[in-house]
């Protein structure tokens, strides 16, 4: 029972974090996690290690745990690696979606487009996971999907919130009418090429905003 409980604590407080409900750098206090979670410390304390070794929080002696703060060189070279590797994940599946494959993407796709600038953040990065996943779940290449997903998971907290970003918006929508295009076209070069410049458009937003996403949490 309790293995259940911090597993499913853990998984909670870990999608908190990449979805950026909680703050860069900030303090997660054993004392508000066990009132908010109806727990014992020591079990906040097991869950907070689990954090830890999945690169999510860093644990200091006598200050307690806080949420990891990526180096902007650590963005950059995950992002690099994203790139690459999602690339050549566009570019096998591509050829061989269903037709139904193709129109799930465009569905979401729309649903993207119908979006207006002044987003919900959350609802939107929803969207553009369901769009990528059509063709992760579409790939035998396993080690390769779940590098693609744990180097997501990695920088999510960061580029979640980048389409809150001057241009971002309307930058992302052609990237992925781009991305759009070549899929339907089953064309793998071409669609391998445009997720590669779309991931590097956003590692660009990442860089030229890195200050302001990754401020420190204010006590």
């Amino acid at each position: 029972m309790r293995a259940s409980k911090t597993t499913a604590i853990f998984e909670q407080i870990k999608k908190d974090i990449n979805n950026g409900s909680y703050s860069i750098n900030e303090k997660l206090v054993e004392a508000d996690l066990a009132a908010q979670y109806e727990t014992s410390r020591n079990t906040i304390r097991s869950v907070l290690s689990l954090l830890e070794k999945d690169n999510l929080v860093t644990i200091e002696p006598h200050k307690g745990a806080k949420v990891v703060s990526l180096s902007l060189k650590d963005i950059i070279n995950f992002m690099d690696l994203r790139a690459e590797v999602e690339a050549y994940i566009f570019r096998i599946v591509t050829p061989i979606l269903t037709d139904e494959d193709v129109a799930k993407m465009t569905a979401i796709y729309q649903s993207m487009e119908a979006t207006s600038e002044d987003i919900d953040y959350e609802n939107y990065s929803k969207l553009n996971h369901e769009f990528h996943e059509v063709i992760y779940s579409n790939c035998d290449n396993t080690p390769a999907t779940d590098l693609v997903r744990d180097l997501i998971s990695k920088v999510s907290k960061y580029y979640s919130k980048t389409i809150l970003m001057p241009g971002r918006f309307e930058a992302t929508q052609a990237e992925h009418k781009n991305i759009l295009a070549a899929v339907k076209a089953k064309d793998g070069l071409l669609a391998a090429d445009r997720v590669r410049d779309h991931i590097h458009g956003v590692r660009e937003t990442l860089i030229e905003h890195y200050g302001y996403l990754n401020q420190t949490n204010k006590d």
